[in-house]
């Protein structure tokens, strides 16, 4: 069975959204060092600007995209244009998130990866359910 493009992107937009929640604190911390905290933060800042933008000309089009189909006007050549401006956004946002992703990655130990990984799996499933709105990547208190 082969799968539609759009499906894929929307389901690596879930779990981009989900890797971008807190850690739950249940977990507890990741027992990270002082070196390994800095670290984190740094790739934190050096993303989230990139990523705050891309999150706003989303929103925007979103609402373009909205505004269009209120329209009596709307043709449906605009409409798809418009839908795949914001799906272009999305694989944007989703590569730099896996660029954050993985240079966190690349700042944990295997023994702190495993978890980590865990921790973003079950975030996927639960957002999936939920439908929950993304939070910064690492914003719970055991994790810079």
């Amino acid at each position: 069975m082969k799968t539609p493009w759009k499906l894929v992107v929307v389901g690596l937009a879930l779990l981009c959204t989900s890797l971008a929640r807190a850690l739950p604190e249940e977990d507890g911390p990741l027992r990270l060092s002082p070196r390994q905290s800095r670290a984190l933060r740094q790739i934190r800042s050096r993303f989230e600007g990139q990523l705050q933008d891309l999150q706003m000309r989303l929103e925007g089009r979103r609402l373009e995209l909205a505004q269009m189909v209120r329209s009596d006007g709307a043709d449906k050549a605009s409409v798809k244009a418009k839908l795949d401006e914001i799906i272009n956004l999305e694989r944007e946002r989703q590569q730099i998130f896996v660029d954050q992703l993985f240079e966190a990655k690349g700042q944990l130990s295997a023994q702190q990866w495993g978890p980590f990984r865990q921790r973003v799996l079950r975030h996927l499933l639960q957002e999936h359910r939920m439908g929950a709105r993304p939070q910064k990547l690492g914003s719970d208190r055991s994790s810079p």
